[in-house]
């Protein structure tokens, strides 16, 4: 009686999944570089956002700026592209509001990224 030679189904099966679960773990392992660089990303804009409302309200109402862009350090570190803007509109006749937005594309996303926020700032400090 001779042996037969080749795999028996149990090996093959064996196989496969060990396979399969390699594959797994390297489409996670790339997946997460892609989020902790997204994430880095919107940390960095909220960074730039707060930084700038700060700004503006340690200067106080009457040093308001009018609408537009505005510049951060912080905004070469995010992609090619990214815009900041700031927006000041009458709330009521002691208060206006402030808004600031950045914007951002990631490299390998067709749609943009937006971190806005927005506050109260008022003539006489303090929330009216």
């Amino acid at each position: 009686m001779h042996k037969l030679r080749g795999f028996s189904l149990i090996e093959v099966t064996v196989s496969i999944f060990i396979v399969g679960v390699m594959l797994f773990l390297l489409q996670a392992i790339l997946q997460s570089g892609t989020l902790i660089r997204m994430s880095k990303h919107q940390s960095i804009a909220l960074s730039i956002a707060q930084n700038k409302l700060e700004s503006l309200r340690a200067n106080g109402y009457a040093s308001l700026p009018s609408n537009g862009t505005f510049s951060d350090n912080l905004v070469s570190t995010l992609p090619v592209a990214a815009t900041t803007t700031l927006t000041v509109s009458v709330y009521n006749a002691e208060t206006k509001q402030v808004s600031v937005s950045v914007v951002w594309k990631e490299p390998d996303s067709t749609a943009s990224s937006t971190i806005s926020l927005s506050t109260l700032i008022t003539e006489i400090g303090g929330l009216p």
